[in-house]
């Protein structure tokens, strides 16, 4: 069975340093200055290449736009398949001729020439990014200037095919980037390019039909002990220890703590509600869903609350600074809270750190896995149970014991004491 071919085909010039390079041999340029329209028609050429694997190449040619509207004729090559995928010249002829047919089209000159980065730059971008919350958006950029673009902005869209997305990933593993951070940037890749594909620059999007490697072996996450906390929240000066404590007690995220107002908070009650989050001085919904929440709240967070509650206004924050402006948590987390974690020997404690251990603190004491979840404001348990929840050692020490105690039975003195409280019950 011959396989799809679509324009996202390899292009046969590869890659360099992680840069994906152009595919156009200037030699065969033949300038066209009054063309308007793609009018040549064309079968292309197919030849093998490679000795141990070995790929069919098909050449063709077709039109480039230069600035001012000239249009030159340019060769270019592009990987078919590979012949253990296409055994057969027959074959190779009808995948290719699939992706030569698009280019005799009448239409093709504009999806020809869009490249990765004017589109990202000229539609995405305007209106894609401001439907997203404001640190996706931020994230997205990053991506895209970081990643994405040095790589992709000069390349075709058309010529975006799955060598190429697995040729950046694997390139990107390479130089070190962890394993959650290239599938991130696989995701935005994918979400970039569908557009395109609803646009009809692309006949499909081929980041889904791309494999990603599997996630190699994670360290073991370590195990958190109350009393770290315990020495940590003393150790830290206001307001950090403040925030701290909170999160500690409520497995609120830090955004979710900062964008706290006074009305969003019952004393009397004895609860909050999380209604927003705060990014970098942007006030946004929370994170998902379930994220809206009321939290209850134990004696030593109204204790904290009631001691920072100093005017009635009922829009003002509860953590602020001078202005009345949200704190900064990157501020307080390279001023405060790191500092302090690492002179006791905590070099992995943050503010995130602090929600694990509340979460594993929630299950501890025996709360279940649902009412766990509800306060952290997961949208799955299986996120609560699988990422959040750390061991306690004391509590892993106290369940061996059990097991060994159910393994061996009861002991000979407990059976003995039972069977002679038996005797004198009958007597």
């Amino acid at each position: 069975m011959v396989p799809p071919v679509t324009g996202s085909l390899i292009c046969a010039r590869g890659c360099e340093n992680g840069r994906l390079g152009r595919d156009a041999e200037p030699a065969e340029r033949v300038e066209r200055r009054k063309m308007t329209r793609w009018r040549r028609f064309q079968h292309g050429s197919l030849f093998k290449r490679g000795k141990r694997s070995k790929v069919w190449v098909g050449r063709y040619y077709e039109p480039e736009f230069r600035t001012g509207g000239a249009c030159q004729t340019v060769r270019r090559s592009v990987i078919v398949g590979t012949v253990a995928d296409l055994p057969t010249r027959r074959d190779a002829e009808n995948a290719f001729a699939n992706f030569v047919r698009r280019v005799n089209t009448k239409d093709v000159c504009g999806q020809l020439t869009c490249t990765f980065g004017e589109f990202a730059g000229r539609s995405w971008l305007p209106e894609v990014l401001p439907t997203l919350k404001y640190s996706t958006k931020k994230y997205y950029e990053y991506v895209l200037k970081t990643h994405l673009l040095p790589a992709l902005g000069d390349m075709q869209l058309r010529l975006i095919s799955r060598e190429t997305v697995r040729s950046l990933v694997t390139a990107k593993l390479q130089d070190g980037l962890s394993w959650k951070t290239v599938k991130h940037l696989r995701t935005v890749l994918g979400t970039v390019l569908k557009a395109a594909e609803l646009e009809g620059l692309i006949d499909s999007n081929p980041v889904p039909k791309t494999r990603f490697a599997r996630q190699g072996p994670t360290p073991e996450r370590p195990a958190i002990d109350p009393q770290q906390v315990r020495e940590l929240v003393d150790a830290l000066p206001e307001p950090s220890r403040s925030l701290a404590l909170i999160i500690a007690l409520t497995a609120l995220r830090i955004g979710e703590v900062l964008a706290l107002r006074w009305s969003d908070v019952d004393l009397d009650e004895r609860v909050l509600q999380v209604k927003r989050t705060v990014y970098d001085g942007h006030f946004d919904e929370p994170k998902t869903k379930g994220s809206k929440r009321t939290i209850p709240l134990s004696p030593a967070v109204i204790a904290i609350l009631r001691s920072r509650k100093r005017n009635e206004d009922a829009n003002a924050l509860v953590f602020s600074t001078r202005s009345g402006a949200p704190l900064s948590p990157r501020n307080l987390r390279t001023r405060q809270l790191k500092p302090t974690a690492r002179l006791l020997g905590m070099p992995e404690a943050n503010w995130h750190w602090l929600r694990h251990a509340s979460a594993t603190l929630f299950d501890s004491v025996g709360t279940p896995i649902g009412t766990t979840q509800k306060i952290l404001g997961h949208s799955s348990s299986e996120i609560t149970r699988g990422v959040y929840v750390h061991s306690v050692p004391a509590d892993a020490q106290v369940a061996v014991a059990k097991v060994e105690d159910l393994l061996n039975g009861p002991k000979r003195t407990q059976v003995f004491g039972t069977a002679k409280l038996g005797s004198l019950l009958i007597q």
